[in-house]
Formats: structure tokens, C-alpha cells, sequence
């Protein structure tokens, strides 16, 4: 019985995978199994594999699954989520990134929190920044009014948020989903939005699971360090890209109409925003992004209708901050 499966999206990151096999291999909790799902156009990483994971390659305790292009983060863990889920005896679902190193009762801390939690769809640790330890990356999702989606705690001082608590959602860099919760919100197929590509998804399934009743939890014991930006830099094009195009994409999906049009105001102030930050900065792949979320809005406005809603916007609104900072 393999109660766990965790999904790594790759994508030329060979050089933090050291790292993050030696923290797998040295968890207090065994029961699981690794779906390594490689995006990169070489063979670099599967061929590490290949010569220092020898064992557990053939015992099955890392599948890979190669792709001979970039399917982008959102298909890639929903090609690992599909083949875990060939195993009914799986449980739990954890995201991690390549780019991770984990404390050694990390999996254990998550799984015991949602065995406690038996409503929680998604269970958050604290996501510490690898290159500076003293700050943290994330502890969890912050979604705004204004439809800015935040990780909570960024760049604050890593002593802080000691204490288990509910969140609004959980940053897919690195947190445990349940099997029945993603089944719950499944859409089109998909758990990840495939259409966002990277950027956003998790926001969008956190929502979704809001809507779906599922609550989430924040961890403090479960700790990971992450190597933020190994992949992408912050303030590539690709990043400016598709960060922002996928905002609006979110917002317009998850979002009631009459809720938009009462918030008007502050979406109007954060698109202008958006573009003159952009433009301040030389990214003028901005106005690329505005125009592809906008002439592809109709499609999520009617993935809006299929979202399996079981609560009121009240109760999805409670969770919701107003937060400033494009």
C-alpha cells in the first residue's frame, strides 16, 4: 500500500537535484512514491537519475515521465496526479518543486495534519527561502479583492508563523492535496488549469476548492527550503508574461459577475497598474499579456459555470483580503 505520491515538475533543474533526492530519501515517513515529470528539451536530469537512483527506479519508487517538450507546470503535475491516481491505494497528493530540500519529518508533519483535518483539501508548510534562510518564501495563498494573489509571508522573518492555522489555500510549489478533494473540483479533466500553463494555477485551485467546500491548513512543523527562481527568473518576460496574463484569467473565473462589477473599481486600478510597472521596467510584453487574457476571456467565463460551487460567495469573501502590491 503506497498512501502518498510526489510530484515533481522538472525543467533543467539537474543541479538542485541532489538536494532534493538526498531530503526525499531521509524522511521519518517512507510510504511514498515519486512521479518525476521532466519537461526539459535534454536529458540532463533523467539521465542523473538514471546513474545515482539506480534502485529505486527499478523497485518503482521514482517513475519519470519524460515529455518531449515544455507542457508547462500545471500539465505536468496533472500528468503525475493521473498516474498516481492509477494506484487506489493513494491518499494524498504532494507537490514539490524541483528546487526544494525538505526537513526530514516533512512528509510525516503533513500527513498526520490531515488526518486531523479530515475537511481540509490541501495542507500548506512553511516554505522558507533557500538562498536566504532568515526570510520565509510562503505559508500559504492570500487572494485579493483587487484579484492580486499573494504568498503570505513573503520575505518576512522565517521565526515568525509558529502557529497551525486555517488559510485560504495552499502555494503548489510545495503542499499535500487529498485525493478526494481533487477529485471534488476536478474540471474538464484537469485539476490544474492546463490553459494557465505556469503562474496563478494554484490560485485557481485553491479558490475551487473554496468553492467546493474544502478548507486549508497551515503546518508550521513541515518545513521546506526553497531555491526560488531556479527556474525562472522574477522578472523575465516569461514570468511578466504569463503572472499576468493568468491574474486575469483567475480573477474572471472564479470571481461571480455581480462580485466583479461591485469590485470594478479596484480591478480597473490594478490592470492600469500592472502595465505602467511593467512599461517602468521595460516589459512591454505586457501589453501581450493584457491582450491574450482578454481575447481569450470567454473561455474561463464559461469555465466559470462548470466550477462545482456548494457555498455562498460570503463564504468564500471571509477568506479574501484587500492588498496592494503589483
Amino acid at each position: 500500500m503506497v498512501e502518498t505520491y510526489i510530484i515533481t515538475p522538472n525543467y533543467n533543474g539537474e543541479k538542485f537535484l541532489e538536494k532534493y533526492f538526498d531530503s526525499l530519501f531521509n524522511q521519518t515517513y517512507s510510504n511514498f512514491r515519486i512521479i518525476f515529470v521532466d519537461n526539459s528539451p535534454n536529458n540532463n536530469s533523467v539521465d542523473y537519475i538514471n546513474q545515482n537512483y539506480y534502485n529505486e527506479l527499478k523497485s518503482g519508487q521514482i517513475k519519470i515521465i519524460k515529455n518531449h517538450e515544455n507542457y508547462g507546470f500545471a500539465k505536468a503535475n496533472n500528468q503525475g496526479i493521473n498516474e498516481s491516481f492509477k494506484d487506489s491505494e493513494c491518499k494524498f497528493i504532494v507537490c514539490l518543486n524541483n528546487d526544494t530540500e525538505i526537513k526530514e519529518d516533512f512528509l510525516e508533519k503533513l500527513v498526520s495534519m490531515s488526518e486531523k483535518h479530515l475537511e481540509a483539501g490541501s495542507i500548506q508548510p512553511k516554505m522558507i527561502w533557500g538562498q536566504n534562510p532568515d526570510l520565509l518564501d510562503s505559508v500559504g495563498l492570500e487572494y485579493s479583492k483587487n484579484g492580486l494573489g499573494f504568498n503570505r509571508g513573503a520575505y518576512e522573518n522565517s521565526n515568525k508563523y509558529n502557529e497551525e492555522e486555517e488559510i485560504l489555500g495552499c502555494c503548489a510549489g510545495a503542499c499535500l492535496y487529498r485525493r478526494e478533494a481533487l477529485k471534488d473540483v476536478k474540471l474538464e479533466g484537469e485539476y490544474f488549469d492546463e490553459d494557465f500553463f505556469a503562474y496563478y494555477e494554484d490560485f485557481d485551485l485553491a479558490l475551487r476548492l473554496r468553492w467546493a467546500d474544502w478548507s486549508a491548513w497551515y503546518c508550521p512543523d513541515a518545513v521546506v527550503w526553497h531555491y526560488k527562481g531556479g527556474t525562472n527568473e522574477p522578472t523575465s518576460d516569461f514570468t511578466v508574461y504569463y503572472n499576468w496574463r493568468n491574474y486575469t484569467w483567475t480573477l474572471f473565473k472564479n470571481l461571480p459577475n455581480k462580485y466583479i462589477l461591485m469590485n470594478i473599481h479596484f480591478l480597473i486600478v490594478t490592470e492600469i497598474l500592472q502595465i505602467i510597472l511593467n512599461l517602468y521596467r521595460g516589459k512591454f510584453i505586457i501589453f501581450k499579456a493584457k491582450k491574450d487574457a482578454y481575447i481569450k476571456l470567454k473561455l474561463f467565463l464559461d469555465k466559470k459555470a462548470k466550477i462545482n460551487k456548494k457555498v455562498k460567495i460570503k463564504n468564500l469573501e471571509k477568506h479574501l483580503i484587500l492588498k496592494w502590491k503589483v
